[in-house]
């Protein structure tokens, strides 16, 4: 791949960015993902396809106003905009913005942070623990939901990672029970299943995970730096 494959690439590549935004100086909605080109924004409000809105989002201790056209849209679950009429600077502020979002965390950051691995196939398993393991995790793993639950009563982790479709307890459940019990509800959950379609992923956001990763896009390296990604933000709160 050469060096314009890279860049164009990366244009496409969508960053963890849950932050408060403002839409239209008004309606105040939730990001959750960025990318050069465009946002995933969390938003109650109907909006027309192809309509273009001011999009506000934090920046370097301020804000940064831009412009953004709606390509698809559920009410009370999200919509994607691409952004659209950048000048030369606001391309730069966005560039900046994801630089300081995947910016390499300090190594001390990462050691000894605990990750549980809830996956039911082994050999997906073990290759995401080793991608983990790589990046200086301490990978505790689980091969069901039920292990999953009572690893999290034994143990504390600082991230889950989750399958979703699992024999005995699956992964919404497994979810569920985390994001609604006070002393689990702040723990960071990636799921990443090989069931990616829109309605999975509409049931798995709205049951609180931070993240949603499809396995057929996602290699055990991308998965891991994804992880890295979560806790860096969780750092810098």
């Amino acid at each position: 791949m050469d060096n314009e494959d890279k860049k164009d690439r990366r244009k496409y590549e969508r960053f963890p960015f849950r932050e408060d935004i403002q839409i239209d100086g008004s309606r105040m909605c939730t990001s959750m993902d960025i990318s050069e080109i465009g946002l995933y924004i969390s938003a109650m409000q109907s909006y027309e396809i192809n309509s273009v809105i001011d999009v506000t989002i934090p920046f370097k201790g301020g804000k940064l106003t831009v412009k953004a056209q709606v390509r698809h849209c559920q009410p009370g679950i999200g919509m994607g905009v691409i952004l659209v009429d950048l000048n030369a600077e606001q391309r730069a502020n966005i560039k900046e913005l994801i630089e300081s979002i995947t910016k390499k965390p300090d190594q001390s950051d990462i050691e000894g942070k605990n990750i549980l691995l809830v996956e039911d196939n082994n050999t997906s398993r073990q290759a995401i623990k080793s991608a983990l393991c790589k990046e200086g995790f301490c990978v505790i793993e689980a091969s069901d939901g039920i292990e999953a639950i009572k690893l999290l009563t034994e143990q504390k982790p600082d991230l889950i990672i989750l399958d979703l479709y699992m024999k005995g307890m699956d992964g919404l459940k497994v979810l569920s029970l985390i994001k609604t019990d006070q002393k689990w509800k702040e723990l960071p959950v990636i799921v990443c299943s090989a069931h990616d379609t829109q309605d999975v992923k509409e049931k798995v956001m709205n049951a609180g995970a931070d993240g949603f990763l499809s396995k057929s896009g996602t290699s055990p390296a991308k998965l891991a730096q994804y992880a890295k990604t979560i806790l860096q933000q969780r750092h810098k709160t």
